[in-house]
């Protein structure tokens, strides 16, 4: 009994080393999805982050330069997101975030840095590794090394360019209804690859256009999706947000990603069950998010793919926050991927 056991939990251990994993987004989601794969023991991620941010300092930054260069933020986090925790790990990821007086980020100066110094972003993960002695568990792979704005259109015709736009916009019922770049760029082949290559990919929650469908957009990304054989898995926001995604269901989601990824483009979506939280933590949550016109995605009663509606959320009562919850994440993909 006890030299099966140990075989098989040999075999559950290389089934999770092995596993290529991509997942795809920007903000705060993708972390919160990379940590769980880390959890349950996956080693080979490929992260395809969005470079085309332009709030807050990011936005500052790629102003002073003409635009010239890309968005750093999400590509830094979703790398801090790889490494495996430890002392260093914590000591870094403060230092990456402090802002000084003037509301500089180091995290986007020093990947600026590195970046000029490498030639290029696709070479700095290799020294900001041997500068920290991190373990990353796999890669960040930027969707594109070509710089361009978001631009977007609204339902009563208006148009506007960045991605900041999105965020000041965000309470407006005037909805966005399409995106676009503000130029057109190819998708960067090892993002392509990893898509193509990968065994199972996870749509990360977070911004749906800013975040997420942006990465679509590059030339030659949404075919190699299409040509992928992995499993495609979306997990969708838990909250919307007011010029996006208001009154969503999963049916929804689904009409909307597929006009930039096709029909059939999920395998699986997973949304959040908020019948498993305190119900008094969520009911005062939810008072605060309908002060920002937000309410939470619906789950319509007819699917048109399989969805499952899971315990992977957590209310932060400090703020009463709703986020997905790393642990819990990484318990379901722990019964769902293997």
């Amino acid at each position: 009994m006890r030299t099966s056991s140990t075989g098989a939990n040999s075999k559950t251990i290389d089934f999770w080393k092995n596993l290529r994993v991509c997942t795809i987004g920007g903000g705060s989601g993708m972390p919160v999805v990379n940590q769980a794969l880390i959890e349950c023991g996956v080693k080979n991620i490929s992260s395809v982050v969005t470079t085309f941010d332009s709030g807050g300092d990011t936005g500052r930054m790629r102003t002073d330069e003409r635009g010239r260069i890309l968005a750093y933020s999400d590509y830094w986090r979703s790398l801090m997101s790889l490494w495996t925790n430890g002392k260093q790990k914590e000591v870094w990821w403060n230092m990456l975030r402090y802002r000084d007086g003037r509301d500089r980020n180091f995290g986007n100066i020093f990947f600026q840095f590195m970046a000029e110094r490498q030639g290029s972003l696709l070479k700095v993960a290799d020294l900001f590794c041997e500068l920290t002695k991190a373990e990353i568990n796999g890669r960040v792979v930027p969707v594109s090394v070509e710089p361009a704005e978001v631009c977007f259109e609204t339902i009563s015709g208006k148009r506007y360019c960045g991605e900041h736009k999105l965020d000041e916009l965000r309470m407006s019922s005037d909805m966005v209804c399409r995106i676009w770049t503000s130029r057109p760029v190819k998708a960067n082949k090892e993002a392509m690859r990893a898509v193509e290559n990968a065994e199972v990919i996870i749509i990360c929650p977070g911004s749906m256009f800013g975040s997420v469908l942006i990465n679509f957009l590059p030339e030659g990304i949404a075919k190699s999706y299409q040509r992928s054989q992995a499993k495609k898995i979306l997990v969708t926001n838990i909250m919307s947000v007011r010029n996006e995604n208001h009154g969503f269901d999963q049916n929804d989601y689904l009409k909307t990603f597929g006009r930039y990824l096709g029909k059939d483009c999920f395998d699986l979506v997973i949304m959040a069950d908020l019948d498993c939280l305190n119900k008094s933590d969520l009911k005062k949550a939810k008072m605060f998010y309908r002060m920002e016109r937000s309410y939470p995605i619906k789950s319509a009663k007819t699917e048109k793919v399989k969805t499952m509606m899971a315990d992977v959320a957590l209310i932060e009562t400090e703020n009463y926050r709703l986020r997905h919850s790393v642990q819990k994440m990484s318990q379901l993909f722990g019964k769902i991927l293997i």
